[in-house]
């Protein structure tokens, strides 16, 4: 990973502190599915006050934290709101013990740490992973030792068609395609371009799904780049996009790559008549004072509700709980509200599953987690679900945002997006009523 990338990756992690009240105890307030909490109050789980003091419940997470690139977005937003859980009852009385190894980037190394946490019996669930490269050998230790994943952040495609693991994201192909689809009903994608990271099993899938939709529906593809994640040198892409006679065009690499495309295009005042983009990776509170006023009118893709919003249950008690739990310089991005989510959805499952918390083992929690369905939250465009199933994609409906002087705006509300990859998933959706809460 070279210098520029790591500078970016630095700058990327940094966001300002949100003034918000910290996380204050209801004492009139119950256990609650998601998005149930009255907003403006920041109660955890039982909202009791009360410090719990009982056997902690272990629940682990894998996340890419370091390596030239960072995901610890999810799991810090994760363990913010276990701790603010455990400074109000805990589950039914039980604190939760949270503990997050970085795969720092290599496959072999999650292996490895997933490999331990499936022998360790006592661990009840993994909950906020976000890693970047080793979904597969993550699934493959938890499935078989009955060990089962919320993600907050999924990214090559292993973390979507996985039995063990449920992401809380819609991920980069999904928010790819959302991206063609809003230029598509905006008129605008008439010639499309189309830019990735080389990186198999994230990129190429990504890649293929443009080439797949943009092909069903007669959009000129004037471009499908994926970049080496050591490139430095933008200025041959910047050149060919000029040439290509797009009219829009997505970029669907980490926020610092992005940040990189765009400088050199700015450099080339490329921007021209194209309307450019990015997928969710690069949408955070940051981005905009980042590349600059140059770039006013730059459309990004939402997984989950805009951070910009001060209204909705669990968007409120999100930055309630970061203000309080979490570090000030930690991101209050997309990615933290997903890790944020994870935590939710499965505290509030546990609270409400377990009244008796010694009933709590890897098993319960494993059967408990599957029987997830129909959890609202204001943060998601439609409800969540688990599921028994080889392939876990719950979230396909997402919300898209431009930059207006450098802050985020929205731009267009929630969309289904459409993908035939999830034509089973959207079939098992209704005849198994996984949208429809318990």
């Amino acid at each position: 990973m070279n210098r520029t990338m790591r500078a970016l990756l630095a700058v990327a992690a940094t966001t300002a502190v949100i003034a918000l009240a910290g996380c204050v105890a209801d004492t009139s307030a119950s256990p609650t599915s998601g998005g149930s909490a009255a907003a403006g109050t920041a109660a955890c789980g039982l909202g009791n006050g009360q410090k719990a003091t009982g056997t902690p419940i272990k629940v682990v997470a894998i996340a890419t934290e370091s390596g030239g690139v960072d995901f610890s977005s999810s799991p810090n937003s994760a363990k913010a709101y276990f701790d603010c859980i455990n400074d109000n009852g805990g589950i039914n009385g039980r604190p939760i013990s949270y503990q997050v190894g970085d795969d720092a980037l290599d496959p072999t190394r999650t292996a490895q740490i997933a490999t331990g946490y499936a022998s360790d019996s006592s661990i009840v669930a993994s909950v906020g992973d976000a890693s970047f490269v080793g979904c597969q050998q993550q699934n493959d230790a938890y499935k078989a030792a009955g060990l089962y994943s919320i993600l907050g952040v999924g990214v090559p495609q292993s973390c979507f068609s996985s039995s063990n693991l449920a992401p809380v994201n819609a991920g980069p192909r999904i928010s790819a395609l959302a991206t063609l689809q809003y230029f598509e009903r905006a008129g605008q994608a008439g010639k499309f371009f189309a830019i990735g990271i080389n990186t198999p099993g994230n990129g190429d899938w990504v890649a293929s799904g443009i080439s797949a939709y943009a092909k069903s529906k007669g959009i000129d593809l004037v471009g499908n780049v994926l970049s080496d994640p050591n490139e430095s040198n933008w200025l041959p892409l910047v050149s060919q996009i000029s040439s290509s006679g797009a009219t829009s065009l997505v970029i669907a690499d980490p926020a610092p790559i992005t940040a990189s495309i765009l400088t050199a295009a700015e450099q080339q005042d490329a921007k021209g008549s194209i309307q450019w983009s990015c997928t969710a990776s690069c949408y955070d509170k940051q981005f905009g004072q980042q590349i600059g006023q140059y770039w006013d009118g730059f459309v990004a893709n939402s997984e989950l509700q805009l951070v910009t919003t001060t209204t909705g249950a669990d968007q409120t008690l999100w930055k309630a709980v970061m203000d309080k739990y979490a570090a000030a310089d930690a991101p209050r991005d997309t990615f933290s509200q997903a890790g944020f989510l994870a935590a939710k959805i499965f505290t509030d499952t546990l609270i409400k599953q377990f009244p008796d918390p010694s009933k709590i083992t890897r098993d319960t929690v494993s059967q408990a987690l599957l029987g997830i369905k129909g959890f609202s939250s204001d943060l998601l465009c439609a409800p969540w679900y688990y599921g028994v199933a080889d392939q876990h994609h719950a979230n396909h409906a997402t919300r898209m945002a431009k930059l207006v002087n450098g802050e985020w705006q929205e731009l267009e509300g929630c969309q289904n997006v459409t993908d035939p990859e999830l034509t089973s998933i959207e079939q098992a959706e209704q005849s198994q009523g996984l949208l429809t809460g318990n």
